[in-house]
């Protein structure tokens, strides 16, 4: 940015041509380097004119009091220079404000580089010296900018002399070229470049190894030694006929001079300097005139192009020996026939075409062109035609061919194949875009404009800004994933941002980013390819949440429970009531496996066949155990289990039950039921006896047929047998005592 603060010291202005300056780049990318370092929206710099604010309300005007050091103020409104003042009580708000004034090398003061914000700050000792140097960069700016009006002068008053020049350069048709053998990098004119095909762009970087490789292979060792012996001065120059390849793959014959210009002080070479001047047609002429129709054929009877030599009007007087090679049909089948016979019918155009240019163009290529193998199949051939029709030696228009049907197939499924992932781009139920690294669009497919194009109603998409369609609170979060790309290219980077819709929801869009480089190897696009995800993010969320609830009923469940590996018997999870109970933490439980809170004895069983209640094809069954707390408590436990999956493996979970008190408890009564059946066995046997011979002597007591004495005797009877069974209840009641029954 650019602002302006009043003064009347114009002269250096003037001088360095910065009034009224168009923003340049380098400009605001220290400006964006300065906000970014201080954390500041905004980060400008304001120069010093006769015009626009007002001095009382300028912040600049205050810090440029102290040349040599930043000017501070950490809040604006509680500082009594500026609490009233407009910019701070009104637009833009200015509450900090860190400004360096701007010297020129003639000690005049031009302006302020500074930051701005719209809330307090205090700014690190690194932020300072940061904006300190970044101040000195500004200057060295305005003084470089300077340094080119002066040059910019200069080159005006040699404009006339170069096009003198350049105009000479055209008009001779010569190549000229520059070697910087301390970089390696070759400087050409378009002339240089267009004697082979190309142009200057196309052929960026040169180099040394780059122009060699256009260099005719076999030519290449004479061209080194010319080189070398100019090199190790053995010559001051070094002249030439060499062989280049155009881009088309022809040979071209150049006229090559050099020489060495510059040296460095230990004698090494530093600057050649050359011209290149296309001598094909001379050469041609040489090699026909100077060799007989015999070495002709010679020479082409062996390569792989089909050279043919034709009237005015396409009837062929010869062709080379190739021909059965190339076509499968031999040489003296041509002779006397029209070309027209063997090219298909819908490239006749490009021959009739050719005749008209020989008019004009002494050599030129033909275009692909289809011409009638004896197979019955078309080859594509690509000839140079050269007008010979003067030469005496010659007499004709000679057509070097050689088969491209490969190269042509191969370029026309590249055609398809781009038509296809165009059309399979367009198609994509996915995003796709392309954008600059301004982050402007230069590719939308059909499917992002469906659904964001109502954004732009103007209609036109590309070149607008790809921020346009992410809400705001994701575009930091963008920002900083392009950077990650940049830093990294060809890796990709996932994210997921939110887009506007037109119902006025909130799309939730997953996306892959990839910066993609240039040949010399910058960064100039980013690939973006999305897809909508709402509706995953929903039932993600649904999911979660249910798993949520589940994750409660387990963790908050009042009896132990756990998860584990059927395999490694290991826990994978435990509640709280597990922990609680047994006395070990979560990681320690995470740590151990169901063999750990066994007792040793107990631990074969977990290589036992189980013995619980699960039937085959059932999940479920339950069993009892003996389980040992941290403690080294041992207790009875009922355990319940059930398969189920769990992360992506087959689990069991485990309930937990205490039984160690209603065992021991259920112990006690079967102990008590086994006194009581040794106290009924005591009942039906010994009472029974004495009782039932009581129950005989009281019959015989009433009997009538007995004496006094008899009498007696059977009541002495019964006594002893009433003794007999008081000692008989005595004892019982002694055991129920005793056992506590």
């Amino acid at each position: 940015m650019k602002d302006n603060c009043e003064g009347s010291k114009l002269k250096d202005l003037k001088a360095i041509d910065l009034l009224d300056t168009p923003t340049k780049k380098e400009y605001d990318e220290i400006f964006n380097l300065a906000a970014f370092i201080c954390d500041t929206p905004i980060s400008l710099v304001s120069i010093i004119t006769d015009t626009h604010t007002p001095l009382y309300q300028s912040f600049c005007v205050h810090a440029i009091k102290v040349p040599q050091e930043l000017f501070i103020v950490e809040d604006a409104r509680k500082d009594v220079r500026f609490k009233n003042n407009t910019l701070v009580t009104g637009t833009p708000n200015i509450v900090f404000y860190a400004g360096m004034p701007l010297i020129s090398r003639t000690g005049i003061v031009l302006g302020t580089f500074c930051v701005i914000d719209t809330k307090p700050k205090k700014l690190e000792k690194k932020q300072l010296d940061a904006l300190l140097s970044l101040a000195n960069q500004v200057v060295n700016l305005f003084e470089l900018h300077s340094n080119r009006v002066v040059i910019k002068e200069m080159a005006k008053n040699h404009a006339s002399e170069s096009d003198r020049l350049e105009n000479i350069i055209k008009a001779t048709q010569v190549g000229t070229w520059e070697w910087d053998l301390s970089t390696d990098m070759v400087t050409i004119n378009e002339q240089w470049a267009s004697m082979l095909g190309y142009t200057i762009d196309e052929l960026q970087p040169i180099t040394s190894k780059s122009i060699h490789k256009m260099v005719f292979p076999e030519d290449i060792p004479s061209v080194n030694k010319m080189n070398a012996a100019c090199f190790e001065k053995r010559a001051d120059f070094y002249v030439g006929d060499f062989r280049f390849l155009h881009k088309k793959g022809h040979a071209v014959w150049i006229h090559d001079r050099g020489q060495v210009i510059s040296w460095s002080k230990e004698g090494q070479p530093l600057l050649m300097v050359g011209t290149h001047t296309d001598i094909t047609k001379q050469k041609e002429n040489e090699i026909i005139n100077d060799h007989s129709e015999k070495r002709f054929k010679g020479l082409v009877q062996n390569g792989s192009d089909l050279i043919v030599i034709m009237d005015i009007d396409a009837n062929y007087h010869y062709c080379s020996p190739t021909s059965l090679k190339v076509l499968g049909i031999p040489p003296e089948e041509f002779i006397g026939k029209n070309a027209l016979q063997y090219i298909h019918i819908d490239d006749h155009e490009i021959i009739k075409e050719s005749i008209l240019r020989l008019e004009a163009e002494t050599q030129f290529t033909l275009r692909p062109y289809r011409f009638k193998h004896r197979d019955g199949s078309w080859r594509w051939l690509e000839t140079v035609v050269t007008n010979l029709m003067d030469n005496p030696a010659i007499g004709g228009i000679v057509a070097n061919s050689k088969d491209v049907t490969e190269r042509v197939i191969t370029e026309e499924k590249l055609k398809k194949s781009e038509d296809y992932y165009r059309l399979l781009y367009d198609s994509q139920t996915n995003y796709v875009v392309r954008t600059n690294m301004d982050g402007n669009y230069t590719y939308v497919n059909k499917k992002f404009v469906e659904e964001f194009g109502w954004l732009h109603p103007e209609g036109e998409i590309l070149g607008k800004n790809c921020l346009t369609s992410i809400i705001d609170y994701h575009h930091q979060k963008t920002h900083d994933v392009v950077g990650q790309c940049i830093e990294e290219p060809g890796k990709v980077f996932k994210i997921e941002i939110d887009k506007p819709s037109k119902n006025g929801k909130i799309v939730t869009t997953l996306w892959d980013f990839v910066c993609i480089l240039d040949k010399e190897g910058v960064p100039t696009e980013l690939q973006c390819i999305g897809l909508d995800i709402t509706a995953r993010v929903k039932s993600q969320k649904a999911l979660e949440e249910s798993e949520q609830r589940y994750s409660d009923i387990f963790h908050l469940s009042p009896q132990p429970m756990w998860v584990y590996d059927t395999k490694t018997l290991k826990f994978l999870d435990v509640n709280k009531a597990a922990m609680k109970h047994y006395g070990y933490s979560y990681d320690e439980f995470l740590d151990m496996d169901l063999r750990d809170i066994r007792p040793e004895s107990e631990i074969p069983k977990l290589e036992e066949p189980s013995t619980h209640i699960q039937q085959k094809g059932e999940s479920y069954y339950h069993g009892e155990y003996i389980h040992k707390k941290k403690n080294g408590k041992e207790i009875i436990v009922e355990i319940h289990t059930n398969i189920l999956s769990y992360k992506g493996k087959l689990v069991k979970v485990a309930l937990a039950t205490d039984i160690t008190e209603s065992y021991k408890h259920t112990q006690a009564i079967e102990q008590q039921n086994k006194k009581l059946r040794k106290i009924a066995w005591t009942q039906s046997h010994r009472v029974r006896a004495p009782l039932t011979s009581i129950m005989g002597l009281v019959d015989l007591l009433n009997a009538h047929d007995q004496t006094a004495d008899e009498k007696e005797q059977v009541l002495k009877y019964i006594m002893n047998s009433a003794m007999e069974l008081d000692a008989v209840i005595r004892k019982i009641v002694s055991t129920t005592q005793k056992n506590d029954i």
